[in-house]
């Protein structure tokens, strides 16, 4: 699967959460990210990218840096491919910000998908 070309959407989209500063302190308890993420974990084991996304970014956004992470993998065309989610919409833009932000908020093993990545862009 070849990654998709960033559309003027996805990319207005990318500008927007990167205005977004990080919260200062965590809006959600440990034990509600905690649950947000079994939840997308298991939503994105059924299928259900769409709703994954979704709960991961409130974690995310709550400063879970591996929320982050995972929601990057759910826009990563290497990584929707390798899990056999062809149906998803992948969108390498969209994984290099939270990847990006993953790393920026302490995540450690970053560094390697973000230059697979960008190694795939035109």
């Amino acid at each position: 699967m070849s990654p998709a070309a960033p559309t003027l959407e996805a990319t207005s989209t990318v500008a927007a959460l990167a205005s977004r500063k990080p919260p200062t302190k965590p809006a959600l308890s440990g034990a509600e990210i905690a649950a947000l993420l079994a939840r997308g974990d298991w939503l994105f084991a059924t299928g259900d990218v769409g709703s994954t996304r979704l709960l991961y970014e409130r974690a995310a956004e709550a400063g879970e840096a591996g929320a982050a992470v995972r929601l990057g993998e759910t826009f990563d065309p290497i990584f929707l491919d390798k899990a056999h989610l062809r149906e998803a919409r992948a969108d390498s833009g969209m994984a290099m910000f939270w990847y990006r932000r993953a790393r920026d908020l302490g995540a450690i093993g970053i560094t390697s998908r973000l230059k697979s990545l960008e190694a795939k862009l035109p």
